[in-house]
């Protein structure tokens, strides 16, 4: 009996641990490894809400868009919570969207969903608005000041993907692909 005990003490100790170091990587910004080690234990720790929330932001931050999607369906038990579920699930809306756009040719103009900081975010909501310049095969968006951004899509290795390069003052400063 008490070696029983001893385990289930030291398992809670390890799994406590695990969504511990996901929140640690996402204080220290390293958002790609917060989402990755998230996205193994996400479903048996949905319940803390700490642990979703820096899961799910850490995958939005590092472009996996669509994990991010798993944990925004679980925050729900707090006004911040929610927030940040609408947050999420508004960016994956809003890839799914541009996705089906760019490869299905679907006029997207009647479309009006709410606007986040998010680079995503702001592409879709100027393609859909009608708000940016065609350079050849890309899209030129104007994001304010001295920043724009391109868009464009890609086959790569049979899969259709949206490309977005953020520029400031003419320089790359960025590139998101999504699929």
């Amino acid at each position: 009996m008490r070696f029983f005990t001893l385990w289930i003490v030291l398992t809670a100790a390890v799994f406590a641990a695990q969504t511990d170091d996901v929140i640690r990587l996402y204080q220290q910004q390293r958002y790609e490894a917060a989402c990755l080690e998230g996205a193994r234990i996400v479903r048996e720790y949905k319940n803390n809400y700490t642990f979703v929330n820096a899961y799910s932001l850490a995958c939005l931050k590092s472009d996996y868009i669509d994990f991010a999607a798993v944990g925004g369906v679980y925050l729900r038990d707090s006004q911040a919570s929610r927030q940040n579920s609408s947050y999420i699930l508004t960016v994956v809306l809003q890839k799914k969207l541009l996705t089906q756009s760019l490869a299905d040719n679907i006029d997207l103009s009647s479309i009006r969903l709410p606007d986040t900081p998010h680079i995503l975010s702001k592409v879709f909501g100027a393609y859909a608005s009608g708000n940016y310049t065609v350079d050849g095969s890309v899209m030129v968006i104007n994001l304010g000041g001295n920043s724009t951004a391109t868009l464009d899509s890609l086959s790569e290795g049979g899969h259709f993907k949206v490309r977005i390069r953020q520029y400031e003052n003419g320089r790359m400063t960025g590139e998101h692909l999504y699929w």
